[in-house]
């Protein structure tokens, strides 16, 4: 099992958590691609990205930054309330 130490809930299995989305914002110009080939044919890249996350046992969901590689967690955000990571 995986776990994750996630600010304000402490240590959790990744099993409670469900990705509800990565927040990236819309390139300016699509340099020729249609919007359907930006969204479902990009490349994979380590990268850190703000994610939307949904906690299931509390019912919470949080905009998470984390690194995509390594899975480290820099912090999430509750409802407009910074959280410190």
């Amino acid at each position: 099992m995986k776990y994750i130490d996630f600010p304000t809930l402490g240590r959790r299995p990744s099993s409670e958590f469900v990705v509800g989305g990565i927040i990236d914002p819309e390139p300016a110009e699509l340099d020729g691609i249609s919007p359907g080939e930006w969204v479902f044919n990009r490349d994979s890249i380590p990268m850190r990205r703000t994610e939307w996350w949904y906690h299931t046992p509390t019912q919470l969901w949080f905009l998470v930054e984390r690194h995509t590689a390594t899975d480290e967690v820099f912090g999430a955000t509750l409802a407009g309330a910074a959280i410190d990571g």
